[in-house]
């Protein structure tokens, strides 16, 4: 093959794809193997948490994109050895990450930064290497830096957010407003020791998870306690978790030694191997139908005898996908736990150093998470459920108690009093304000409606997009890149996401 036929389209294709001889034992060890259907599942629950664009009601282009992603992602899960679909659903995410921005969750945007380094990543090794063992050894060996310096990124600013004076205070700590739910069950929702529990097990669990990424050896202590972590977290039902939780699963499946998820890999494919020879090659699909048909039924089954007049069928969706967490998230604890344990201590050879270029993408996401304290964003950088406040100048934060404030954007905040757009009266019946530049994009968008706010203790009265002239207040970039929470200025300042 020519050097420009390998950089030619279907060269691309062709060296991402095993070969035919390659489609044994050996390839079932790659790493790539075990990471994509892993991946492909992550995609999907976060997907599935979209429900306003499954039915296209955000535009037929993200509608699209969204049932395009599902599809390839399904397709993954059914084909884990045919790279070029890892690729396919990492453009296709990302471009719809695009399209969508700017997107408040914090899961999605760790997702993009991934899905971008899996691009640039496997056209990196594409470019670099000829025969096809060496670029999927190549993909894999540099993904697993790009995924461990993402959850170490995560990791940290869950603690470094979280220390602030309304996290670690029990009456309104997000911590507590998670272990509620969970302890609602034994009569200990109200035990003030599980709440400072709650709090301190949060910063506890996120530490060891940092420092085991990377110290080796002992891997496995930080894996078991970050699975346990995340695997119950979606069950308090607080909010939609299932995406982040999976995502975290996918990316330590590329964070733990290779000899791991090969077992991880090995158990997954034991079963299916086993279901193939006996049912054909639909058998692969009977785990799946049976766990969603069960899962269904029992939904179905608890809402007809609920003593509640009527559940809402969004209650029932979510009911159906926390379930579905539950057999898959055990089933993935179980079999990752049970490979990290048998590597335990691990005493594998570490490998070559590789390129600091790895670090770039994963750097770019650690400047963007220091947005709060300079002004430029609030929301989408992981510092969700940490009870942060940095806007109107001040801060809550221990270490950084007064904002660096580079960025205008959060100096300015209008408090909502009343509105003839429901999500804006929202706002005023919770006594929430929002920063200028989020006011003026929701105006923009809704041209017709009227807000009356007060600013600098000055009241507005109905004011229009065009009387404060939201129309032109921004750049494309600006609208692209920067998103804000709603402020509330109670204090203690309550949990809000």
């Amino acid at each position: 093959m020519s050097a420009r036929a390998d950089r030619s389209m279907g060269g691309f294709w062709r060296q991402l794809r095993p070969s035919l001889s390659q489609a044994s034992d050996q390839v079932a060890a790659d790493g790539l193997i075990a990471f994509s259907p892993v991946w492909a599942a992550a995609a999907i629950f976060s997907l599935a948490g979209d429900r306003t664009m499954l039915v296209f009601r955000d535009g037929a282009l993200l509608g699209s994109l969204t049932w395009a992603a599902i599809s390839v992602a399904l397709l993954l899960i059914w084909r884990p050895r045919w790279t070029p679909l890892l690729v396919l659903l990492a453009g296709i995410m990302l471009t719809r990450y695009s399209v969508a921005m700017p997107v408040a969750g914090n899961n999605k945007m760790i997702t993009a930064f991934m899905n971008a380094s899996i691009l640039v990543i496997c056209l990196n090794a594409v470019l670099r290497y000829q025969g096809t063992a060496q670029v999927r050894e190549n993909i894999y060996e540099n993904m697993r830096v790009a995924a461990r310096a993402l959850l170490a990124i995560m990791y940290f600013y869950g603690i470094f957010h979280k220390i602030n004076t309304d996290f670690l205070d029990p009456r309104v700590s997000c911590a507590v407003a998670l272990y509620m739910p969970l302890a609602d069950g034994f009569g200990l929702q109200n035990s003030l020791a599980g709440k400072y529990f709650a709090i301190w097990s949060t910063f506890i669990v996120e530490a060891i998870a940092i420092v085991s990424l990377y110290w080796k050896r002992w891997f496995a202590v930080g894996l078991l306690l970050a699975l346990m972590f995340h695997f119950v977290i979606p069950i308090s039902v607080y909010s939609w978790y299932m995406d982040f939780s999976s995502l975290v699963f996918a990316l330590y499946i590329l964070s733990v030694p290779r000899e791991v998820s090969q077992r991880f890999y090995d158990s997954c494919a034991r079963l299916f191997r086993v279901l193939r020879e006996r049912f054909g090659t639909l058998g692969q699909a009977l785990p799946f139908g049976l766990v969603i048909g069960g899962v269904i039924l029992v939904v179905a089954v608890l809402s007809l005898y609920s003593r509640q007049a009527h559940i809402p069928p969004s209650h029932a969706y979510q009911s159906v996908w926390v379930l579905m967490w539950v057999v898959y998230g055990g089933i993935a604890m179980l079999l990752l736990s049970e490979a990290a344990l048998s590597h335990l201590p691990w005493q594998g050879n570490p490998g070559p150093r590789r390129s600091l270029w790895l670090y770039a993408i994963p750097t770019a996401l650690f400047i963007i998470c220091l947005a709060p304290y300079f002004g430029s964003r609030t929301e989408a950088s992981i510092a969700m459920f940490s009870n942060l406040h940095t806007e109107a100048g001040s801060s809550n934060h221990l270490l950084i108690d007064q904002p660096i404030d580079l960025f205008p954007y959060q100096r300015e905040v209008a408090m909502i009093k009343a509105s003839s757009d429901p999500d804006l009266q929202h706002f005023a019946n919770r006594d929430q304000g929002l920063v200028m530049f989020s006011l003026l994009e929701r105006l923009r968008k809704k041209p017709d409606q009227w807000v009356t706010y007060e600013l600098n203790g000055v009241r507005h009265e109905k004011a229009t997009a065009e009387s404060l002239g939201a129309a032109t207040h921004a750049s494309f970039w600006e609208r692209k890149l920067l998103i804000f929470k709603p402020v509330d200025f109670a204090r203690p300042k309550v949990c809000t996401h």
